[in-house]
């Protein structure tokens, strides 16, 4: 009888969140979620449509766990598939506050104490088949994953948060004056945006998180950024190390965490673009016919 209970709260929560509203749950809880553990941004790293795409996922569980006998396979399986991605059992933590911070954020009032208490219930009944499999399994994580564990912690070896500030001055320079890239910084203030990423970036090196914006993929939906200017972006950002006096190897080690967020930002066609707002076009820039692409520098 419980259980029914429960899941009548549930349902009646999802009921009032619905079309705009969902996306708007799904962009709140990746935003609470990469600041409350942001490694978690590599994760679940992916475009607009594939977080939202995994979010509907979870919201779908939740709703029929009350058949926990019968799914316990599938949730077993997404279990396996989330090893792979390199979820590990304390991800869980972040990402059960999360919902509730994001649940309330939409909800309101709406969002009582008993829906609350259905949403932790059930959260955790599935979450228990899931840690049981993580906990069965070798540590399996990808290479990348491997690799941007190691990469993280390493902002003493920077010289600080002030550093990496002045690292991102020289880079917001050079891109606010690029021919090509430079339209998409216009009506933005460079100081903004160097605090922005400073704070994202010292996060991701494994210092404080005083990070307050959104998720890579939610900020840069709009905008149609090719593979091709993200490398440019590279060659300013490298620069941009070298200049400041980076060694080889903390320019290697910056540039494979900055690298594990370029998958959710690049997009192959304009029709990959999100709105936020019924009326809104794509951010797009035209490559300037005589446009020189930045020199890559090399260490002295």
């Amino acid at each position: 009888m419980r259980d029914r209970i429960q899941q009548q709260l549930i349902h009646d929560s999802l009921e009032s969140i619905t079309g705009s509203k969902l996306n708007k749950l799904s962009e709140t809880f990746f935003t609470h979620l990469f600041h409350l553990s942001p490694e978690m941004a590599d994760v679940l790293n992916g475009d607009v449509a594939m977080l939202h795409r995994k979010f509907n996922s979870t919201l779908a569980t939740l709703k029929n766990a009350r058949y926990l006998d019968k799914i316990s396979a599938s949730i077993e399986a997404m279990a396996l598939r989330h090893v792979g991605y390199g979820a590990e059992i304390h991800h869980f933590t972040p990402f059960r506050q999360a919902l509730l911070m994001a649940l309330h954020d939409i909800l309101g009032d709406a969002f009582t104490p008993e829906q609350q208490s259905a949403w932790e219930e059930t959260f955790d009944a599935i979450t228990e088949v899931m840690l049981r499999v993580l906990q069965e399994q070798p540590q399996t994580r990808s290479t990348k994953t491997i690799a941007l564990t190691q990469a993280t912690h390493l902002l003493d070896a920077i010289g600080g948060s002030e550093k990496v500030y002045a690292v991102h001055q020289r880079f917001y320079d050079a891109m606010f004056n690029d021919a090509y890239l430079g339209p998409f910084f216009h009506h933005r203030t460079p100081k903004h945006l160097v605090e922005q990423q400073t704070a994202f970036m010292v996060a991701a090196f494994g210092g404080e998180n005083h990070y307050q914006g959104q998720p890579p993929a939610f900020i840069h939906m709009h905008m149609f950024i090719t593979r091709e200017m993200s490398d440019i972006r590279t060659t300013y950002l490298r620069n941009a190390l070298i200049e400041e006096g980076m060694s080889e190897d903390i320019c290697q080690r910056w540039l494979a965490i900055d690298h594990a967020f370029h998958a959710s930002i690049e997009k192959k066609q304009i029709e990959e673009c999100v709105m936020r707002a019924v009326f809104q076009q794509p951010l797009t820039v035209t490559k300037p016919a005589n446009y020189q692409p930045p020199i890559a520098l090399s260490h002295p």
